[in-house]
């Protein structure tokens, strides 16, 4: 159930960024006739893998870099955290897109504080 309400929270997330950030967006595959449904499968399918990315490759990234955030006062997380979009962007059958490497690293800053807030107001 936890897997859930933080999949949840990860996709209303990536919903705010979309909204707020013209360089962030979606251009779903049709699995369905409805661009709307279309939208929120390619919404909830990029959750997950954003959540496997940070499963997966965060802590490697975040592992690898240790000097230069600490050098950074951690700062460099939040790098990370874009290059996470990034990376995002090259799986196809999300049809995530991020017009940039700055829209990213904003996007991520908001992906993560509406993922925090989201992830500590609703039970789970």
């Amino acid at each position: 159930m936890g897997f859930l309400i933080r999949t949840a929270a990860t996709a209303a997330s990536l919903w705010v960024a979309d909204y707020l950030i013209p360089g962030i967006g979606f251009a779903p595959t049709d699995y369905t006739a409805d661009a709307q449904t279309n939208y929120l499968i390619a919404l909830a399918l990029a959750a997950i893998v954003l959540g496997l990315l940070n499963a997966l490759v965060r802590p490697v990234l975040v592992m690898l870099s240790l000097p230069i955030t600490c050098m950074t006062l951690g700062l460099f997380i939040v790098v990370i955290n874009g290059l996470m979009l990034v990376l995002l962007t090259l799986v196809p059958f999300t049809g995530f897109q991020v017009d940039g490497f700055f829209s990213a690293i904003v996007g991520a800053a908001i992906v993560s504080l509406v993922s925090f807030v989201l992830n500590r107001v609703v039970p789970g």
